[in-house]
């Protein structure tokens, strides 16, 4: 039982990393985006990748959203959008 409890806690502690946290921007090599950007503005300075369509709930707010990624510096960047703005980016680490 002890083995097993060890084992649990252990795969617990090493895929930490794999889970992505939130932040409010983003750099690329001399661009600057940020929650709140147009997504004419992220297309522009960061390139269209292959993007991911989806409707995006949040218990009061519902919205036809598109989710672009991004790997720059090892991490990689999730970015939502919703009615042409960013509401969200995430990053993880490879």
């Amino acid at each position: 039982m002890k083995k097993i409890l060890l084992l649990g806690v252990a795969s617990v502690l090493l895929s930490v990393s794999v889970f992505a946290r939130e932040t409010n921007s983003m750099r690329s090599s001399f661009e600057l985006v940020s929650v709140g950007d147009s997504e004419a503005s992220l297309l522009q300075k960061m390139g269209k990748p292959k993007p991911r369509f989806f409707v995006y709930e949040d218990g009061r707010y519902t919205c036809a959203a598109t989710e672009y990624k991004y790997d720059i510096d090892m991490q990689t960047y999730t970015v939502w959008v919703c009615r042409g703005e960013i509401f969200k980016i995430d990053v993880s680490s490879k």
